[in-house]
């Protein structure tokens, strides 16, 4: 496995290519999915690489937060010649028993787990955190990029906030109630200006923001709160303040590992969703 490295952007803005095909499926049923589906759409979008982006998410309860250029399917639902089917994570007895030829090229998504990630052979598989088996390694492939974060002035205009005052953020979207209390229970310093944010069904009347995505604020916070899951780690480590950042184990196989890791990867990565475009361009010609 090797990493791949990002384009040069004078050649991503030239990037000429036949409108694609591609389509995207997840059986999670948590906001983080949903946020990996944006990123790869946004990925293809900054990397000008033209295509009709399909989605099958038909367990998400946070289809309504997918990107509007995106198409959204029934689970069995699909177009007519197909170049790209993405998997994220993890497969199931639905992709094991897809023919082969619906698509011209096979990606599976692969990050830390336990629970065993499994595709068929004819699968590439990109692995989107170091450590994992994979063809190749691109990561982080997050929904958020430097240039959409808010400025601090801009966070404290959001939350009508003095700019003054020193603004804390306890943030965690879980697909339980008990995954809200393990960041929304946190205490932080009395200076601070406390808001509870989560786009979860289950903050109904807990928290204080629902701001999607959340990782735009991550840069403007003076003190961060989040859980451990694939997204919120890798947009702190790419945009936060490290030393003002904690992570809690929430819950899930794969954050115990990556809260174990972190702290030996690099920084100020920023999202490279673009790359893994440009690399599965790269992979079709």
């Amino acid at each position: 496995m090797h990493f791949i490295q990002p384009p040069n952007n004078d050649r991503m803005a030239n990037n000429k290519t036949k409108k694609l095909k591609v389509y995207m499926y997840t059986r999670g049923a948590g906001s983080g999915h949903l946020t990996r589906v944006n990123a790869v759409y946004k990925g293809f979008i900054r990397a000008s690489i033209d295509c009709d982006f399909y989605v099958s998410a038909y367990r998400s309860k946070y289809r309504s937060y997918l990107e509007s250029g995106t198409i959204l399917c029934e689970k069995d639902e699909f177009p007519k010649g197909i170049d790209v089917f993405i998997c994220d994570w993890l497969a199931d007895d639905f992709v094991f028993n897809l023919s082969r030829d619906l698509a011209k090229l096979w990606i599976g998504l692969r990050r830390l787990g336990k629970i065993k990630s499994t595709f068929p052979d004819y699968f590439h598989i990109v692995a989107m955190e170091p450590g994992v088996e994979g063809d190749v390694c691109i990561w982080p492939i997050v929904s958020t990029w430097e240039d959409e974060l808010l400025t601090r002035e801009e966070l404290h205009q959001l939350l009508h906030v003095p700019i003054d005052k020193p603004v804390g953020l306890l943030c965690e979207n879980g697909a339980y109630p008990k995954h809200l209390d393990k960041v929304f229970n946190e205490k932080l310093p009395g200076n601070l200006t406390v808001f509870r944010s989560s786009n979860s069904p289950f903050a109904e009347g807990r928290r204080d923001i629902d701001y999607y995505p959340i990782a735009r604020l991550f840069k403007a916070a003076d003190y961060l709160v989040i859980g451990g899951g694939y997204n919120s780690v890798h947009e702190a480590l790419s945009y936060a303040n490290m030393e003002k950042t904690k992570i809690n184990f929430v819950g899930g196989d794969d954050q115990k590992m990556r809260i174990k890791n972190m702290n030996k990867w690099e920084r100020r990565r920023g999202s490279q969703a673009h790359v893994l475009a440009e690399h599965i361009v790269k992979l079709l010609s």
